[in-house]
């Protein structure tokens, strides 16, 4: 595994910055000029139309469920202190090793991803708060190095790297390290919620692959240093 992880870094750092000056606004043009966020949306709507909702209150309140379960690595951001309490607290085994692993690959995630946020400042695909400026508005590209909010993820200039990304593979990693026979099915699901990223027009592809990169970074530092430990 060690001897994979640094072609792979280097695999992703190269795809990354490869999307940034080929890919990004292409790509961000073509999901906007083609609806593709409403139709994936007008998509999950239909596979909700199932006979046991019997009215359409529930319909709307399961599609905005759906629409928000995307949103679970923030959630396991604000959890990931209570996992690691709880991995301190459990006697040695299986449990208590995940939730350590996970607990610091998350922490350590989140900071980091926090940080990158604040230093590269760049502009988001789309206008979503604050008016802030972006590509499709404003045609505003690039990075505007440090000039977000310092050691915080920006509304107006946050966009790389992708936090929910790197948060997707900072948890799920742990869990397909630990088990190895589902690591395969771990990183589909992390690769999801990125590729959720972009067909949303949430980040940029090169966003997307920054926050992978780190995730996994975190997520192996997380395993050497509990290694170290002997845990």
């Amino acid at each position: 595994m060690k001897q994979l992880l640094k072609p792979w870094m280097a695999l992703l750092l190269a795809a990354t910055i490869a999307a940034y000056f080929f890919a990004d606004r292409p790509l961000c043009e073509f999901i906007y000029n083609h609806a593709v966020p409403q139709h994936l949306m007008d998509f999950l709507k239909k596979m909700l139309s199932l006979p046991f909702f019997i009215n359409e209150h529930s319909l709307i309140q399961r599609s905005n469920l759906l629409s928000q379960l995307l949103d679970w690595p923030p959630l396991m951001s604000g959890l990931s202190p209570f996992l690691l309490l709880l991995g301190v607290l459990l006697k040695p085994g299986k449990a208590k090793d995940l939730l350590l692993f996970m607990g610091i690959s998350i922490l350590l995630t989140f900071v980091l991803k926090n940080d990158l946020k604040w230093i590269f400042s760049r502009n988001w695909p789309v206008t979503w708060t604050n008016n802030n400026l972006s590509w499709i508005s404003n045609h505003a590209y690039g990075f505007h190095w440090f000039s977000g909010k310092i050691f915080q993820g920006d509304d107006t200039t946050g966009s790389f790297p992708s936090g929910h990304t790197a948060i997707a593979f900072a948890t799920l990693l742990p869990i397909g390290l630990l088990h190895c026979r589902i690591l395969p099915f771990c990183i589909l699901l992390a690769s999801l919620e990125g590729l959720a990223m972009i067909l949303c027009d949430y980040h940029f592809l090169s966003d997307v692959l920054a926050g992978a990169l780190v995730g996994i970074i975190c997520a192996f530092a997380a395993k050497s240093a509990l290694q170290r430990e002997n845990l």
